[in-house]
């Protein structure tokens, strides 16, 4: 069947409107849902762009206010990176640290543990930042020039796991509070007249001193100085202020003082003084003796100033430990010596020990015989013989000096050495010596009794004069002899000189051909590093290990281990002060074969080397008969 054409057109006209329809109404719903997105979307934006707003303000406020803070805060107040480099920061820190006031500033804040800026923390307190995310102390800042301290707290600030942590600073300056504290500190600890350490500080020092002897410096002395003031026109119910005595008194005692003493105000009428122990060694009484002595001659009553007529001096001296154990019953000894003193006179000493009391007066009497006899030349030299334990034959001799005093009689060295070392004498009558000796080796030379080399002992002062290698080499010169026959016997003392000055001065002595020998050894400081970078040929053994070596086996270890480090360093050794015929075997047997003391032969006249001689010959001869 055939359809006509105008009927399929309108048909598919009818069909094809509701399709359209249909599209439209979409375009519309899809255009007002993109209008309603974009409204939504333009609603959004404001809201942010809004809120950013507010943000931003909030944020400027909050600038605003923290840099008000930094700006007004009487504290500090810093940011700080990671590496505790300044990022920002108050007010008074950049003053403190000389920034400019800028907001913000870049540099590392460096905080120290002193006042001097010796020793950063810096370290420790990034170390305690990371771990614990805080930390609080006391610093102090530096600025190159002065420095100032403060409580500081610092805390770890991280927004979130991305960022690195920022630190918040936080102090308060407490270098007022330092100086006030301090201030109170002395003022506990000082007295407000002379500006001295007082009673309270003196008698910790006097503590900690006794506390710290030992073996090698067993004691420590105190000397109390009592002021009596003298004011005749006053009565005794009224007497006037003391104040501006006390610190005329004061002037005059530091300078005349050495300044290794402690010098304190005891009392408002009483001074003290400490004497360390390395000053108070087995001739302290002489020392402290010559102190009091010095400390009266400058308030002689008899000189024209006014202080020295207004004042009576009494000293009281205890020495530890004979006069007290501790330093409550040192200090009492010394104060009651004092009151003693008063008693028996104007301006005295008195010592605590009733013994070194009565040494006391004799030791000014001894110094000015000294000094006499020293003058006149009336020392002698005596000899003591060396001998070889293998041969029985005498290896040379040591010169020993001797006083014959015109009022105490032929004195050893003990009894006037120490006194001498005081006063200075050791120089001169060293160089005595010396020329006596000198002397000696050469008419032993004529008369063929010179055996080995001569030992002479040489003190640390006139091993430190200027001239002594040109006196020692002038005297040789006038006596025609060589160095080489002598043995210098020097202290361990001498280590303490310079390094460099101490080396060229053996090597001066060496090089003129003298023979060296480290005296005492085993009873001081010296060590193997010193023996072997220093040109000595040999050591003495001190007597102190040779006195028990008979009855202590320690002691005998020590002197055997003292005698084989010796022999590695192809030094030689030598005993002295051997008594008893087993000390002398047990020292053969470790390998100390030269040794000389009283079990041979004391010293003695050099008349007498000649009868010495004769009599070793003989005992040689009868000897070789019997073998």
């Amino acid at each position: 069947m055939t359809q006509h054409p105008g009927l399929l057109l309108t048909a598919t006209l009818f069909t094809a409107a509701p399709a359209f329809a249909d599209n439209q109404a979409f375009t519309e719903g899809a255009f007002l849902l993109t209008s309603i997105l974009l409204v939504l979307v333009i609603l959004a934006l404001a809201l942010t762009l809004y809120s950013l707003g507010r943000r931003q303000q909030k944020l400027q406020r909050l600038r605003a206010s923290f840099n008000e803070l930094l700006a007004e805060t009487q504290g500090v107040i810093a940011v700080l990176d990671r590496n505790l480099s300044l990022q920002n920061g108050s007010s008074s820190l950049k003053r403190i640290l000389k920034h400019e006031e800028t907001t913000t500033v870049s540099a590392p804040l460096n905080l120290y543990a002193d006042a001097a800026a010796k020793e950063p923390i810096n370290y420790k307190v990034k170390h305690q930042l990371r771990a614990e995310g805080r930390w609080n102390g006391a610093a102090w800042l530096y600025n190159g020039q002065t420095s100032e301290a403060f409580q500081l707290s610092i805390q770890a600030i991280q927004p979130d796991k991305l960022r690195a942590p920022v630190y918040l600073l936080y102090g308060q300056n407490i270098s007022q509070l330092r100086r006030e504290n301090e201030q109170q500190l002395q003022q506990q600890l000082r007295d407000s007249d002379t500006l001295l350490p007082n009673k309270k500080l003196f008698e910790e020092q006097v503590r900690m001193t006794i506390q710290s002897c030992d073996d090698h410096y067993p004691a420590t002395a105190v000397m109390y100085i009592q002021l009596t003031p003298v004011f005749p026109e006053y009565p005794v119910a009224a007497p006037p202020d003391f104040s501006q005595l006390a610190m005329q008194v004061a002037i005059r005692l530091q300078q005349t003082l050495p300044f290794k003493l402690l010098l304190a105000r005891y009392q408002h009428d009483a001074f003290a003084v400490l004497v360390p122990p390395h000053l108070c060694n087995e001739n302290s009484t002489i020392y402290v003796n010559q102190l009091a002595h010095k400390i009266l001659g400058c308030f002689d009553p008899q000189e024209a100033d006014s202080l020295s007529r207004a004042l009576n001096i009494y000293i009281g001296i205890s020495i530890s430990p004979s006069d007290g154990l501790d330093a409550e019953s040192l200090l009492n000894s010394a104060e009651k010596a004092a009151e003693k003193a008063a008693i028996q006179g104007k301006n005295g000493l008195c010592f605590a020990d009733s013994a070194s009391q009565f040494q006391a007066p004799d030791y000014l009497a001894l110094e000015a015989e000294l000094e006499r006899s020293a003058k006149q030349g009336e020392f002698e030299v005596y000899y003591q013989p060396r001998l070889s334990i293998s041969s029985n034959r005498i290896i040379g001799f040591e010169a020993l000096l001797r006083w014959p005093s015109p009022f105490r009689g032929m004195l050893p060295p003990p009894t006037f050495m120490p006194l001498v070392e005081e006063t200075g004498l050791i120089i001169r009558l060293d160089r005595l010596v010396f020329r006596k000796a000198c002397e000696q080796v050469k008419l032993w030379q004529k008369a063929g009794q010179m055996r080995g080399k001569l030992a002479l002992n040489i003190s640390n002062q006139q091993f430190e004069q200027a001239d002594f290698l040109s006196f020692m080499a002038t005297v040789l010169e006038e006596n025609e002899l060589n160095a080489d026959l002598f043995e210098l016997e020097l202290p361990e003392t001498i280590f303490n000189h310079p390094t460099i000055w101490l080396r060229e001065r053996l090597h001066s002595l060496v090089r003129m051909g003298f023979t060296l020998i480290l005296d005492n050894f085993g009873e001081g400081v010296s060590s193997l590093t010193q023996l072997r970078q220093y040109p000595l040929h040999g050591v003495k053994l001190s007597s102190s290990l040779i006195k028990a070596i008979e009855q202590q086996e320690q002691q005998r270890n020590i002197c055997a281990t003292l005698i084989r480090l010796t022999n590695y360093l192809e030094l030689s050794v030598a005993a002295t002060n051997i008594e008893t015929e087993k000390q002398a075997y047990l020292l053969h047997i470790m390998g100390c074969d030269s040794q000389q003391g009283y079990h041979f032969s004391k010293a003695v006249p050099a008349s007498e080397i000649g009868r010495l001689l004769a009599r070793e010959s003989s005992l040689l001869k009868i000897k070789a008969v019997n073998e």
